[in-house]
């Protein structure tokens, strides 16, 4: 069971970057089509970026959020397994809904773009809940360490 839950807190470490990451990949798309737009000649009007060009700045982000979906489901699977109890094992199932919502709303934003709103404040909600999570895990860990008798 130890085994397990050390698993579970690397994961959800790992998780946590992903989703840092994940962040710095949407502002990496914006600011790149953003020069893009920079770089034509004309009225404001007339400037255009194709499909490519947006593509190439918000590809890695599209995909990566399925990958941090995938990720989400396993950190669920491993608290499950891991035992690691009713709250944690809630707020680990949070952790794929939220990711799963994200992804819905990503998807309504391209033909309602006012969604676009929340789907940048939930990821603010899934940094905070695999932050705290994270935090969560780090600190059991220590806690149990100063509890368990030396060999």
């Amino acid at each position: 069971m130890k085994a397990l839950r050390t698993i579970y807190r690397y994961w959800l470490t790992l998780l946590f970057l992903a989703v840092v990451a994940q962040i710095a990949a949407a502002a990496y798309g914006g600011f790149y089509a953003a020069e893009k737009l920079g770089d034509q000649k004309g009225s404001d009007e007339h400037k255009l970026i194709s499909e490519k060009v947006f593509d190439h700045g918000f590809g890695f982000h599209t995909g990566f959020g399925y990958v941090i979906f995938l990720g989400a489901v396993v950190l669920l699977l491993l608290a499950l397994v891991a035992r690691l109890g009713k709250r944690r094992i809630l707020f680990s199932l949070a952790v794929p809904v939220a990711v799963a919502v994200q992804i819905v709303l990503a998807w309504i934003s391209g033909s309602v773009h006012g969604v676009g709103i929340l789907h940048g404040l939930n990821a603010l909600v899934i940094f905070g809940l695999t932050g705290y999570l994270n935090g969560q895990a780090w600190r059991s860990a220590r806690g149990a360490a100063r509890v368990a008798p030396a060999a």
